[in-house]
C-alpha cells in the first residue's frame, strides 16, 4: 500500500506508520499552518500572573509569543515581533512592563498590543503613520480553563471546552480535584532536545509499556523507599476525540509506593477522599492516571503534577517547557517537607528533567537513517481487542493499559487537520515532496 501524502498510516488498517512524519521537512513546515495554527495551544498557567502588565514569553508553534495580563484579568496574547523590521520586542522569560521596545528602533507597545510610541516620529513620518494599523499581530482567540491559558490563531476553532470535550472529565483530576485549584510551584523549566515534538507527545498520550524497561532503573534506586519496583499491570489507556489520550492504573495508591514521608501519605491520602467525594470514586481512588496529552503537544503526568509542552523547532529539535503544581488546599508543613516528593524543583529534575527523555532523542536518530527510513514503524498493539469494560464510567475509548489506541488516536487527528492545506500557504506550484515523503510500499 502507499502512503498519502501527509498522512501518518502507511496503511489502511492504521496500524503502521510512515517514519517521513518524525524527519520529512516539508511536513514539518506544513504541520506549522495545518496542525498548530488550527488548534488550541496551552501557553501558561494563571497562578504566574498576579498584576496587570505581567507577562509571560513563550511559543505557539515556531511563532514566539508574549502572553500578557490586563487590567481587566483577562489575557492577550502578542506576537513577539516588531511591525518595523520584526525583532523580537521581549527577550526575557517573564517579568511586568508597561511596554515592550524593540531594541532596534525603538517602537514600543503597550501590554494591550497598541503601538504607544516611535522614536523621532514627527521626522520619519510626519503625521502618516496610523498607530491603530501598526500593532503587533495578536492572537484572536484566548480562552481559559481551570487555570490552564490557551490561544489559537483560528477564528473559527469551536471554543475551548468543546475542543477539550471528554477530556475535561480526566483533566479535572489534575487541574482542579478539591475546588480549590493548583498553583505552579516553580518557574519553568526549559531545555533543548533532538526529536521530533510527535515522539514526545504520543508517548506521554499512551505509552505505559516502555516503564518496567526505560525506568527500570529508577524503579531499582527507589526500592529501599519504595514498595515493589515494578508498576501493576492492571489498568487502562483511554482516546476520546480530537487526538487526546491518557492512560493509568487501577485502584493503585501510587502515594504509599515512592517514597514519599508517613505525613505525606496520610495527607494525599485524605485529599484523594476529598476529591472522590466531588468527582466519584471512578477517577480519584478507583484509578491513578498517570500519564496524557491533549493534543496537539500539551503533556501531563498526573501523579507528579505537572505538565510539559513539546515547543517543535524543526523536524529534528524541540524546546521543552516544564511546570511542577501544587494544589492550593496543600498545607505549608507538606509544601515545606524535604522528603515530600511532591513536585519541588530537584524532583522535577531528578523525575522529569532532561535525562529521562534520552530514549527520545536515541529513537529520534533511527528515523532518519538509511535504509530506516523505508520501513514503516508497528503502531498496532491492541488493535482488534474489545473495549475495557472494568471502567465503565470513562468516557472514550477504553482499552487496556498496554495498548497504542492512544497513538492511533493521535495519528487520525493529525492526518485530519494535515490533510487540509492553510489558506496562507502558496497556491501557486506545490512544494515538491522529499524522498522520505514520497509514496512507499508497505
Amino acid at each position: 500500500m502507499s502512503l498519502q501524502r501527509g498522512r501518518a498510516f502507511a496503511d489502511d488498517a492504521e496500524t503502521l506508520i510512515d517514519r517521513s512524519v518524525f524527519s520529512d521537512p516539508v511536513l514539518y513546515r506544513q504541520e506549522m499552518g495545518r496542525v498548530f495554527a488550527r488548534s488550541w495551544l496551552f501557553l501558561a498557567h494563571e497562578s504566574q500572573f498576579h498584576k496587570p502588565g505581567d507577562f509571560h514569553s513563550t511559543c505557539m508553534g515556531t511563532d514566539p509569543v508574549i502572553v500578557v495580563r490586563q487590567k481587566d484579568g483577562s489575557y492577550k496574547v502578542l506576537l513577539n515581533s516588531c511591525r518595523h523590521r520584526g525583532m523580537r520586542v521581549c527577550r526575557y522569560d517573564s517579568g511586568n512592563a508597561k511596554a515592550f521596545t524593540c531594541s532596534y528602533h525603538g517602537w514600543a507597545y503597550a501590554g494591550d498590543g497598541s503601538l504607544l510610541s516611535v522614536p523621532d516620529e514627527p521626522a520619519a513620518y510626519g503625521d502618516g503613520l496610523d498607530h491603530n494599523a501598526w500593532g503587533p499581530a495578536t492572537a484572536p482567540r484566548v480562552e481559559t480553563y481551570k487555570g490552564l491559558v490557551f490561544a489559537t490563531w483560528d477564528t473559527e476553532i469551536p471554543p475551548l471546552v468543546a475542543y477539550l470535550g471528554d477530556f475535561r472529565y480526566y483533566l479535572d483530576v489534575l487541574v482542579d480535584p478539591d475546588e480549590q485549584g493548583c498553583s505552579v510551584a516553580t518557574g519553568v523549566h526549559r531545555w533543548r532536545m533532538r526529536g521530533n515534538w510527535k515522539l514526545a507527545a504520543e508517548q506521554f498520550a499512551g505509552d505505559m509499556y516502555h516503564a518496567a524497561s526505560t525506568h527500570l532503573s529508577v524503579f531499582i534506586a527507589e526500592a529501599p523507599h519504595a514498595k515493589g519496583i515494578r508498576p501493576p499491570e492492571l489498568g487502562f489507556q483511554a482516546g476520546v476525540d480530537g487526538g487526546h489520550g491518557l492512560g493509568g492504573y487501577a485502584a493503585y495508591p501510587y502515594w504509599q509506593s515512592q517514597g514519599f514521608s508517613p505525613g505525606v501519605e496520610d495527607w494525599m491520602g485524605a485529599f484523594w477522599e476529598r476529591a472522590a467525594q466531588r468527582l466519584g470514586r471512578a477517577r480519584t481512588t478507583d484509578a491513578v492516571f498517570i500519564h496524557g496529552t491533549c493534543f496537539p503537544n500539551l503533556s501531563l503526568l498526573f501523579n507528579r503534577w505537572h505538565l510539559r509542552v513539546w515547543h517543535p523547532k524543526g523536524p529534528d529539535s524541540m524546546e521543552v517547557h516544564s511546570w511542577s503544581l501544587l494544589p492550593n488546599s496543600a498545607p505549608p508543613a507538606v509544601r515545606r517537607a524535604p522528603a515530600a516528593r511532591l513536585p519541588a524543583p530537584l524532583q522535577c529534575v531528578r523525575h522529569l528533567g532532561a535525562g529521562r527523555l534520552r530514549t527520545v532523542e536515541l529513537q529520534h536518530q533511527q528515523q532518519r537513517r538509511l535504509p530506516h527510513r523505508q520501513a514503516a514503524l508497528h503502531y498496532g498493539m491492541g488493535v482488534g481487542r474489545g473495549p475495557n469494560k472494568d471502567f465503565p464510567e470513562f468516557p472514550g475509548t477504553v482499552d487496556a493499559v498496554y495498548s497504542e489506541i492512544n497513538q492511533r488516536g493521535f495519528y487520525r487527528r493529525w492526518s485530519e487537520l494535515m490533510a487540509v492545506p492553510h489558506p496562507a500557504e502558496p497556491t501557486t506550484a506545490e512544494t515538491p515532496a522529499t524522498e522520505s515523503a514520497k509514496a512507499v510500499t508497505v
